[in-house]
This record gives C-alpha cells, sequence and structure tokens, in this order.
C-alpha cells in the first residue's frame, strides 16, 4: 500500500511537500500499529515501523521530517516498554548469563548456550542438545542457536552472509529500476526481511530483546512466543 501510494505521488510530483509524504501514509501507518499493540505484538510494531522508516528514506524525506517521525516513534515505545512489565522483563535479559529469579530470563541464558557450545563447526546437523527441551521455541524465534550449537560458528556466519545477500540484492533492485513502485516494494520489502533478521538474531545473540519474531526466511513460522520463555513453557 506504501509503495503504491508513494508512487503514485511522484507520478504527480507532490512528494516535494511534506504533507503529501507523510499523509495518508504516516497516520495509515500509526494505525495499523495501534491495531496491532492492541494485540500485545510489539516485536510486529517494531517492524512495521522500520518498513515505515525505509518509505520515507526512498521517498526523499528529509531529514528533519525523517528524525520527527522516529523522535515519536521512540517516545511512544518507550512508553509502551515502560508501562509494561512483560516488556521490562525481555529488556533485563540482555546480556543475562544467568537464568535469574523465578527463570525470567531462561530462554535468552539458553539460547547463548547452544550457541557456545557449537564451536566452530558444531555438533553435527541433528545433534543439538538444546533443542530437546531445554531452549524454548527453538523452531521459530531461537532457531538461530540451534544452527550455532549444530553448525557452529561457520553456520552462523553463513546465514549471516546469505541475509546480506540478500538485502545487497535487494538494494540492487530498488536501486536500479526506473518504474517507481519496484523501487520502493523491493525497498519496503528488503527493509522488512534484514529488520526482522536483525531483530531475531540481535536476540539470540543477547544484544537485543526478545521480541517474538521468527527469522524470515529461515525459522518453521507459527506461533512466535509472545512472553520471557521459561522450562515451563510460554
Amino acid at each position: 500500500m506504501g509503495a503504491d501510494l508513494l508512487a503514485r505521488k511522484q507520478d504527480k510530483r507532490l512528494l516535494t511537500q511534506w504533507k503529501h509524504m507523510l499523509v495518508p501514509l504516516v497516520p495509515v501507518a500509526f494505525l495499523l500499529l495501534g491495531l496491532i499493540m492492541l494485540g500485545g505484538d510489539m516485536g510486529t510494531a517494531i517492524i512495521l515501523t522500520a518498513i515505515l522508516f525505509g518509505l520515507l528514506w526512498l521517498a526523499g524525506a528529509p531529514t528533519r521530517l525523517f528524525a520527527g517521525v522516529l523522535a515519536v516513534a521512540a517516545l511512544l515505545g518507550a512508553i509502551l516498554i515502560k508501562t509494561s512489565p512483560n516488556r521490562m522483563a525481555r529488556l533485563a535479559c540482555i546480556g543475562a548469563t544467568d537464568p535469574g529469579p523465578d527463570d525470567a530470563c531462561w530462554q535468552a541464558v539458553h539460547g547463548i548456550f547452544a550457541l557456545a557450545s557449537g564451536g566452530l563447526f558444531g555438533s553435527g546437523l541433528g545433534a543439538s542438545v538444546e533443542k530437546w527441551g531445554q531452549l524454548p521455541e527453538a523452531h521459530t524465534d531461537f532457531i538461530f542457536a540451534v544452527t550455532g550449537e549444530e553448525l557452529g560458528l561457520a553456520g552462523t556466519l553463513s546465514v549471516l552472509a546469505l541475509f546480506a545477500a540478500l538485502g545487497y540484492a535487494g538494494i540492487r533492485v530498488a536501486g536500479r529500476t526506473e518504474d517507481p513502485f519496484v523501487r520502493y516494494a523491493a525497498g519496503g520489502v528488503t527493509t522488512w526481511i534484514t529488520a526482522q533478521a536483525v531483530i531475531n538474531m540481535g536476540a539470540v545473540l543477547g544484544l537485543l530483546p526478545i521480541a517474538g519474531v521468527p527469522l524470515p526466511l529461515f525459522s518453521y513460522g507459527g506461533r512466535p512466543c509472545c512472553r520471557p520463555c521459561s522450562p515451563s513453557g510460554c
């Protein structure tokens, strides 16, 4: 929708006016974000926000305008995190090396255990120990950790290289096409996949909060974990 809207406005030379760049794209995006947040899925909301910023960047939004939208999104995100004990608990698990009280950081810590036990080349396909009852959501949110345990550092770097190649290909398509819709659509999809991959892998590595989103094109799929996971499940 965003790509089609911006492409039609570009054909009419309306994107030079900031109000046409923002309206109705940003209000509609915020409406969708509100509906998603009513369902409690902040991970998907973050990805949708990244797509919005990618479209605005491709549309040539001035830095001041871009920074204004980013500031509003960051403020809303901070409020939503601060007012939710669940999200604060996820934030507290960044870089955790111990499950902590009530095993609040169990999933994050066992993801690191899985990566650490893989070494350079891993234990072999199907030989993961953590995925058999120790690491919740091993086939969705934390499949990257299982990859590290079974295929080692070589396997995880290969996954990173494949996502980097996909992102590079998407950027080339967006940069070389003369069709505005193709440029915006390719840029939006590339932003979507790369942002979701970064959020997922960052959570597994303990660099970002667990957002409950699967690794695109790689995870089994299905319903992700919506709360910090412990031995008793989600």
